[in-house]
């Protein structure tokens, strides 16, 4: 039975608002370019209105909720696919709920630090004052009931449309062409989605390869990664691709059977060899996915 996108996924867009804590000051701006005979419009000048912990832990964690909840490639921890420019990504119903915990973790520890950021908010403004001197402008900081406001995490998810339900008055060959359109783009999505974690699987051995063979002596998070790999790769899968999936039955075998980790590794040369050819012959098989 052919895959459908929309009993196998949803969308979720994830809303990570912030305040930013800088301004632009037209009038610092205009006075450099006065001071130096050019037009204003050469410059921006930016105060920094705060030197916060609080709001700089807050920016870290929206960078790690991306990485790590959001993003899917080789470099990232997360569960989701890029499913258009607008913010919008798919996310796999069976990683659903593992996406949904890490972002719970995040999210608390996200409104801690908004919490503690929001107590010091009057503070921040009274040390604006010494730090900006004659620049302070009070209106560059909003009200103590808005500044609350100007923060929020959530996850915003929604269906993923059926290519079968196509209801528009239109003559049945018409709404034959829609449906065919519809499917089209349906499986060119499922493709580029099969595609991305090809590469994800390639990105991740291919760096774990590559370190092994060159000798050089390689950090936990290498082999971590391919840990998180197994972990992941069948949910990722949503086209439920053969290769993919003998592929994570094959690096199961490998590495969660054989209980590998990053200081055996580094102890057992021999072994950490035998075991980057074992992964190379997975990106040999995976090489010619396209091709199929």
């Amino acid at each position: 039975m052919a895959t459908k996108l929309n009993e196998k996924a949803i969308l979720i867009k994830v809303n990570l608002k912030k305040w930013g804590g800088t301004k632009v000051d037209k009038g610092l701006s205009e006075e450099i370019a006065d001071k130096h005979g050019v037009l204003a419009k050469h410059f921006s000048v930016s105060k920094k209105l705060t030197n916060s912990q609080n709001l700089k832990e807050i920016k870290k964690i929206d960078g790690l909720i991306r990485t790590d909840c959001i993003y899917s490639g080789a470099g990232y921890r997360g569960f989701c696919h890029a499913w258009d420019n607008q913010g919008t990504y798919l996310l796999p119903v069976d990683a659903k709920a593992k996406f949904e915990k890490r972002f719970a973790e995040y999210r608390d520890a996200r409104e801690l630090y908004v919490r503690d950021f929001v107590k010091e908010y009057p503070d921040i403004i009274d040390e604006a004052k010494d730090n900006l001197g004659s620049t302070f402008d009070i209106s560059d900081f909003p009200s103590l009931d808005d500044i609350k406001d100007c923060f929020s995490c959530e996850v915003i998810k929604s269906p993923i449309p059926n290519t079968d339900d196509i209801r528009v008055n239109l003559s049945k060959d018409e709404i034959d062409e829609l449906k065919s359109n519809a499917q089209q783009e349906h499986d060119a999505k499922l493709s580029e989605i099969t595609g991305a974690v090809v590469d994800k699987v390639q990105g991740v051995l291919g760096h774990f390869s590559e370190k092994i063979k060159s000798g050089e002596t390689f950090r936990d998070s290498t082999i971590d990664k391919v840990i998180d790999l197994c972990d992941v790769l069948p949910d990722l899968n949503i086209a439920g691709d053969s290769k993919i999936h003998n592929a994570h039955q094959e690096l199961m075998d490998i590495f969660v059977g054989n209980d590998v980790n990053a200081n055996t590794l580094r102890e057992d040369k021999d072994k950490a060899n035998e075991i980057a050819s074992k992964t190379d012959e997975i990106l040999d098989d995976l090489g010619g996915w396209l091709n199929d």
